[in-house]
């Protein structure tokens, strides 16, 4: 009886927690449906208003946001799955291949990550601006890719640790290429890690707001960008920023939807060892 009182207070919190951090959400949500009238009014209004989507066609009429919206679904999924492409590969070399120092490699790939975004933007800009791809898509996936290929290196190496070794040693024996043997055993395994990597990187470039301000004008503006542009010096454009801000989510909640079973697989992979 007490460990089913419990479990029933656990799941009440739980409930609590989840609705809490559902509030601003919904209300993000019902703001971009309310007239103008009403999201300016003195008293705020729940209910009882009549909805409209003026400000979902102001978006697409006034802000352009079908091609800024375009800009981020050509820039994030590139520059994501080359992210995971390239640290799979490296964290396969870094966690199988007789290195020597490859803990320390590791850390130092890693500490590359936590370098302050401020510090590197002006380089970057530089850069972009000599090769000619300042505002360009190119240019925000390499710098994209860049920026986000240390922490997803270290990420997976960690879940690649976790596989037995003589898995492989047995591969090998049987006649297997190193490409084979990561192709047909050892992806299959580590697919959860990726799933985890994937998740990081994709919503920390959908988000990412600093080098799409410094390195951006026009061309390549993503969303995190446009959004600023609806926050003036003297107001702030209520219903088209929520609705931005709406659809702005939704691609991130696609994406961790289809891929949670490997995420929640990924992220409690070692706690029962």
């Amino acid at each position: 009886m007490k460990f089913r009182l419990w479990k029933r207070f656990g799941d009440v919190l739980a409930c609590a927690a989840v609705a809490f951090w559902l509030l601003p959400v919904g209300w993000i949500a019902l703001t971009s449906i309310k007239p103008t009238t009403e999201i300016n009014s003195v008293t705020p209004v729940f209910w009882g208003f009549t909805p409209t989507m003026e400000h979902y066609s102001e978006l697409f009429s006034r802000f352009e946001f079908s091609r800024i919206l375009l800009n981020n679904l050509l820039i994030v999924p590139a520059a994501t799955l080359i992210v995971v492409v390239l640290a799979t590969c490296s964290a396969y070399a870094l966690a199988r291949l007789p290195l020597k120092g490859a803990d320390q490699i590791s850390l130092f790939i890693l500490s590359f990550r936590f370098m302050p975004g401020m510090l590197v933007v002006l380089p970057y800009y530089l850069m972009l601006q000599e090769v000619r791809l300042l505002d360009s898509h190119l240019g925000m996936i390499l710098v994209y890719v860049a920026f986000g290929l240390p922490f997803a290196v270290w990420l997976i190496r960690g879940f690649l640790l976790d596989i037995p070794p003589e898995l492989e040693e047995a591969a090998l024996l049987d006649g297997l290429g190193r490409f084979e043997i990561m192709w047909k055993i050892v992806l299959p395994l580590v697919r959860p890690g990726i799933a985890v990597a994937t998740i990081f990187t994709f919503v920390f470039t959908w988000n990412e707001y600093l080098f799409a301000f410094a390195l951006t004008f026009d061309h390549a503006v993503t969303l995190p960008v446009q959004l600023s542009k609806m926050i003036d010096a003297y107001s702030v454009l209520w219903g088209p920023l929520s609705a931005a801000v709406i659809l702005q989510l939704l691609p991130m909640v696609a994406v961790v939807f289809f891929i949670q079973k490997h995420m929640v697989r990924g992220l409690t992979l070692g706690a029962v060892k």
